[in-house]
């Protein structure tokens, strides 16, 4: 049965060149990795991003794939949506410079350009509280030592497998992650399957 990988990027999800590229590199570790975009500058309402996203993570469980989802920062939100939905079939999550903690602090500005992140980055709140600590144990979340846009704090997971990672600013070290940080996080993928 062949690993898929979902990957949900932040904010800023129409330009996407560099991510593309980089995730197709995955499939050279055995997993089959797709991109899934949110659109969050769109007017459409979460609940029908993630309906989406719900049915996609569906559909690849039906054709009998094992499902693991991999997420950057704004789009970790989304990624502890449906695993809290779904984590009877999702068998792990990566997040790298994940926005998890403290919605509330989310600048205003950058909610009502991208509506659906504000409610995800809640919603997300309540679906990490659901998470046991054998839920947790299956999240891996990375973050740079020293990030302006999403702060260490805000993506460490108690309970989780949190790992800082020796990179300094928020594009690098999801670049870096995409691309050099892969090997690793695919083998905690195939390791907690």
């Amino acid at each position: 049965m062949k690993q898929a990988v979902i990957y949900i990027p932040g904010l800023g999800d129409e330009r996407l060149t560099g991510q593309r590229r980089a995730i197709k590199t995955w499939a050279w570790y055995g997993v089959k990795p797709e991109l899934f975009q949110m659109h969050w500058t769109d007017q459409e309402p979460w609940d029908k991003k993630f309906e989406r996203l719900l049915s996609r993570i569906d559909t690849l469980v039906g054709e009998g794939r094992r499902v693991a989802i991999v997420a950057a920062s704004a789009g970790a939100s989304a990624a502890i949506n449906a695993y809290a939905s779904r984590k009877n079939v999702v068998n792990a999550v990566v997040l790298i410079a994940g926005k998890v903690h403290r919605a509330n602090a989310i600048h205003p500005a950058l909610i009502r350009n991208n509506p659906s992140f504000g409610t995800s980055a809640f919603d997300s709140q309540a679906a990490l509280a659901s998470l046991t600590p054998e839920d947790r144990r299956r999240i891996l979340s990375r973050y740079g030592i020293i990030d302006g846009v999403v702060t260490p704090a805000d993506s460490r997971i108690p309970g989780a497998r949190n790992r800082a990672v020796p990179s300094i600013g928020h594009f690098f070290t999801i670049a870096s992650q995409l691309i050099l940080g892969a090997p690793s996080f695919i083998h905690f993928i195939n390791k907690v399957s």
